[in-house]
């Protein structure tokens, strides 16, 4: 059917509403709804909102429920330029910037509702936005309001009118309030049934097809967006980074540079020119310039990016490829095209100071660290709930105790007796459990990823929404699965605590340069070849273990090349 459901809340709106995309999605395709809209006070689940709907058939309709003058309304986008407005005006609700003003500049190709106890704001809304409606979600409400721009409207957090009771243990989680100690204002937020709004409310329903006909987002992919690198004296990208990469064969070779060092850094620059590449070399070479400028330990180059030449000579990586043999197609192959990838690792005190490099040198709206979100593990949720039920901590310990994590509470339960028999010594523990079972794998909080840095030539919250929550800089407003898809570059800037206890065993020996190790020493390559390499970053593991076992070093040269291959190919 047609009808649309208007004002979804997912668990995106934190510790608001227990309804995930896929449950969302699987409960439309049950009751054959053809649209669905979602409407979070953010937009961090809009990417995966929009893709599971096109992959099953569902026409998404993007809204945002925006707070203004401590009023709620509901705005969806018509289209990519609506959608480009709701990405800026949830940049700004996370700044805690919304006026009128504001919602004036950013109006166009959107549609507003305002819902019944926002009406207050009607007045000040309706010479705003061409199209704008007066929302109501009962049969008293609606005999209040006069027009006929009426619409239905019901915030819905839940699909079974049941599931009630477990909102408000949400609700107790986000306040800290125990269960009981707080009134919970029980609204009818579950979904709506299409055959009580078409008997009751059917005049109006023209007015809920409006929505669905004008609202046809479609989100523009694989932009243009790699950050650029201002050149000296006007220079163009390719021109500066064949410049920048001469000097380094100078630099590392003189004045008789071997052919093959030449044929292949011709090679390698034609190709990243031809995808079009060079902007983002000279990028890379820029902050790990900066950090080794600042006494800030860098890694000799990680993964693929260790077949470059270019980065060699750029100093991004210290390994020469052409030494060790090491592929370049690996990297980047003009025939098979995706984002290049320099994973860059940092002693684990200091690359908060790279990423500040970055943000205050190509901007604070250009440069952002990539959002995460906590969910309800098992033992979370146990722990959550029973605060909210004021259980013991003794308790929830003993409980905790039992739950193997690498499970769901369904899980656990069906495979351990010992669960099974505690929670009948005690219908609160049944409780509790049956409770952190329904909030288990829910969003719960926001955090930052370890690693990942976005960077764009355009303001981010151009393309995507951006989150002030934490500390003086920005967030991504999606998380990383759909970043690339848009044309954003994302960068890996590792804190690796053992380039930190590199750097202070280097303190210790004097004239010992990190960049020139020796690969001569017969006693280091012994620890490698008899396979005696616990606490050594990257060769620990069994599988490694194995590798140099079988390989039976006795050559430097050869044993590096084969590990190195080894880590290109990812044997093992």
């Amino acid at each position: 059917m047609n009808y649309v459901p208007l004002y979804i809340k997912t668990h995106n709106s934190l510790l608001s509403s227990l309804i995930n995309e896929d449950d969302l999605i699987n409960y439309a395709k049950k009751n054959n709804f053809t649209s669905l809209t979602i409407t979070d006070n953010n937009m961090y689940g809009v990417l995966d909102f929009y893709y599971l709907c096109k992959k099953n058939d569902i026409k998404p309709i993007i809204g945002l429920e925006l707070q203004i003058e401590d009023k709620k309304i509901v705005l969806y986008c018509k289209d990519y330029i609506g959608y480009q407005n709701l990405i800026y005006l949830s940049t700004k609700m996370s700044e805690n910037s919304i006026n009128l003003d504001l919602i004036k500049e950013k109006c166009a190709n959107l549609i507003c509702i305002v819902p019944f106890e926002s009406n207050e704001m009607y007045s000040k809304l309706e010479n705003i936005y061409t199209d704008i409606f007066q929302g109501y979600s009962s049969s008293e409400e609606r005999k209040k309001l006069e027009g006929n721009n009426l619409i239905y409207i019901n915030e819905v957090l839940y699909f079974d009118k049941n599931d009630f009771n477990y909102l408000k243990y949400l609700e107790s989680i986000k306040t800290g309030n125990v269960v009981n100690s707080f009134e919970f204002d029980k609204k009818r937020n579950y979904m709506p049934d299409f055959d009580y709004i078409q008997n009751e409310f059917r005049e109006d329903l023209k007015n809920n097809k409006y929505i669905y006909d004008n609202c046809n987002l479609e989100l523009k992919l694989n932009q243009q967006l790699l950050p650029v690198y201002e050149c000296p004296n006007s220079l163009d990208s390719y021109t500066y980074l064949k410049k920048i990469c001469v000097e380094g064969l100078r630099k590392v070779f003189g004045d008789k540079v071997n052919v093959i060092y030449k044929d292949r850094l011709k090679y390698e620059l034609e190709v990243i020119n031809k995808m079009g590449f060079c902007n983002y070399f000279l990028v890379v070479w820029d902050y790990v310039k900066y950090a080794k400028e600042n006494n800030i330990l860098v890694g000799p180059g990680r993964g693929s990016a260790a077949g470059s030449l270019v980065s060699y000579l750029l100093n991004i990586t210290t390994v020469d490829p052409i030494k060790y043999n090491l592929l370049f197609e690996r990297f980047l192959n003009p025939e098979r095209v995706t984002m290049p990838d320099i994973d860059i690792d940092f002693e684990y005190t200091r690359r908060e100071e790279v990423v500040s490099y970055c943000i205050q040198k190509y901007g604070l709206k250009k440069v952002a660290p990539i959002i995460t979100f906590g969910t309800f593990g098992a033992k979370q949720a146990i722990r959550d709930v029973g605060r909210a039920m004021n259980i013991s901590l003794k308790s929830i310990d003993y409980l905790c105790g039992l739950i193997d994590s690498r499970l769901t509470l369904k899980e656990n339960y069906n495979n351990n007796k010992r669960i099974q028999e505690y929670l009948n010594i005690n219908q609160n523990f049944k409780h509790l459990f049956k409770i952190a079972s329904k909030l288990e794998g829910l969003k719960r909080h926001t955090s930052i990823h370890a690693a990942g840095i976005v960077m764009s030539c355009v303001d981010l919250d151009q393309v995507i929404p951006l989150d002030r929550g934490h500390n003086d800089f920005y967030t991504t407003g999606y998380s990383m699965e759909y970043l690339e898809q848009l044309g954003l570059l994302k960068m890996d800037f590792l804190a690796l605590r053992n380039l930190t206890l590199i750097k202070e065993v280097l303190k210790e020996l004097p004239g010992f340069d990190f960049d020139n190790i020796p690969n001569n020493d017969f006693k280091a390559i012994n620890i490698f070849a008899s396979a005696n390499t616990s606490g050594i970053f990257q060769f620990e593991s069994d599988g490694m273990r194995r590798f140099l076992k079988d390989l039976k070093l006795n050559s430097p040269i050869i044993g590096i090349s084969a590990i190195f291959i080894k880590q290109q190919l990812n044997i093992g």
